[in-house]
């Protein structure tokens, strides 16, 4: 099917959350386009962004941080949200110093997108957790259990911990802060093929990997996100690693050019449609992947 016809269904009137980081990201167009402008109006007006809002402003600090995703994944940021925002955010940090068990990096990229990277707060944690990386290129395991993360033992680094770095680090990239350990980086996932393990080119380092699981979680983002990241970091189209995670995206792709989302949380960050079908999501992730940026 056409990307034409594709671009049509992403942006059609009835997901204003999708529009907008459609226009914005598939379509490059800047903020000041009409488009965006307008569509940025429909999406502050919409009970998607109500929804959002009330999870934003709950006690819970989980809620807080699903709110922040799903702004992040809509394409606002803190200038579109205004004055709701800020102090949610930087009450968050305080309660939490960033330490959502597995879930920081994510929640570093997902400032980032909205926005605070220029808040030196924001900017001084994501300087020092990107000095963490392991020579390996990845990062390891924050546990504290001794059973799991002896620190007297070598361990290799987390490969689900390590895919939501590959995001943040993929995002400043796209942002124009390429950071000194982004080719590392990139190199611990293109020397696997993405998602393989280097002693079994075969096996997923994580199952979920070879799915289209959306929205992100801490420890488990799909194989159209993690593309995504690695083409917004410069791997080649044509590269063994490029093709060998197109060829997982396209298993998941339907003859219409649509592709079908995996798994999901039950109660995920967002609604996003129903697991086992074609998804606007995960469509606009993958073709992002292939070329688009």
């Amino acid at each position: 099917m056409a990307k034409k016809v594709i671009l049509e269904w992403l942006l059609e009137e009835e997901n204003p959350e999708v529009r907008l980081r459609t226009l914005k990201e598939y379509e490059r167009l800047p903020e000041d386009d009409e488009r965006v402008v307008s569509c940025k109006k429909e999406l502050l007006q919409s009970k998607v962004y109500e929804r959002g809002l009330k999870k934003l402003k709950k006690d819970k600090p989980w809620e807080k941080y699903d709110a922040i995703m799903a702004f992040a994944e809509w394409g606002l940021t803190r200038d579109d949200i205004g004055s709701d925002i800020d102090d949610e955010v930087f009450g968050l940090i305080e309660s939490t110093g960033f330490k959502m068990l597995c879930g920081e990096p994510l929640l570093l990229r997902n400032l980032v997108k909205l926005g605070y990277y220029s808040e030196d707060i924001v900017k001084n944690e994501v300087d020092s957790v990107l000095k963490l990386i392991k020579d390996d290129g990845g990062f390891g395991c924050i546990s504290t259990n001794k059973k799991i993360n002896d620190p007297r033992k070598p361990h290799k680094s987390c490969a689900r911990l390590t895919v939501e770095y590959l995001l943040l680090v993929a995002e400043l990239s796209l942002q124009g802060h390429r950071p000194e350990c982004a080719d590392d980086l990139v190199h611990y996932f293109t020397k696997r093929n993405i998602f393989y393990r280097t002693d079994d080119m075969k096996t997923p380092m994580v199952d979920v990997m070879l799915g289209t699981f959306y929205p992100p979680d801490p420890i488990k983002i799909g194989a159209h996100m993690i593309v995504y990241a690695l083409k917004g970091l410069g791997c080649k189209p044509g590269s063994a690693a490029m093709k060998a995670g197109y060829k997982v995206l396209d298993e998941h792709k339907l003859e219409n050019g649509r592709f079908v989302l995996t798994a999901s949380k039950s109660v995920p960050a967002f609604k996003v449609g129903n697991v086992g079908e074609e998804n606007k999501w995960v469509t606009l992730y993958a073709y992002m992947a292939k070329g688009n940026f």
